[in-house]
Formats: C-alpha cells, structure tokens, sequence
C-alpha cells in the first residue's frame, strides 16, 4: 500500500503522569508514535471563516489505520510543525484502511 497524498509526518502524543523529585505528580506529555498523514486544512469558505472569528484552526489528519492510529482518542493529540492539535474525532475514514482524525488548534 502506498502513502498516496500522506506527505506531512506528524506525531501523537498521549496525556501521563509522572512523578518529580519530591515525589509529587505531574502530567506531561508522552509520545504515542509518528505517521504520515494527508492534512485537509478545512472544507469552503464557511469553515475557514468561522476558524478565524473563533480564533481556532481546523484539520482532517487522513493516516492509515493501524493499532496506534485505531487508539487515538479525544484525550491526546496532535503535534505538527510544533503547533499542538487537540483531537476532537477519530473515526474510520471513507477508505478500507484508513482513518480521519479531527483536530483543533488554538490561533493564539
């Protein structure tokens, strides 16, 4: 199977709980694993514009499914080009084989 239009590597990341030296804890952020994916930016013109009065920005990350890909959820997200996505869907993708994960960024 092909990449196809999957040109932009992006990375999963997954909410943990670690402990500092003083033994108290502290949520970070820990890598779940990177995949190729086609980014659509939105779709029409309504779309991009509610993005910019709302001050967020809207994607469709397109990868193929796998393990990791199918374990994505609302609670992680997405960091491409060092801007932070947070997920907001995850679901099959029209495609046998692939998968089409909603995410948000803040234009802040």
């Amino acid at each position: 199977m092909t990449a196809g239009n999957r040109d932009t590597l992006i990375t999963f990341e997954t909410a943990s709980v670690e402990q500092d030296d003083y033994g108290e804890e502290v949520s970070t952020w820990a890598t779940l694993g990177t995949e190729w994916a086609d980014v659509n930016w939105g779709r029409g013109d309504e779309r991009r514009q509610a993005a910019m009065e709302q001050g967020s920005q809207s994607a469709t990350f397109n990868v193929l499914e796998n393990p990791m890909t199918r374990a994505v959820s609302v609670k992680d997200r997405i960091v491409l080009d060092g801007q932070i996505w947070d997920i907001t869907s995850s679901v099959p993708g029209k495609r046998r084989g692939d998968r089409d994960i909603t995410a948000v960024r803040s234009a802040s």
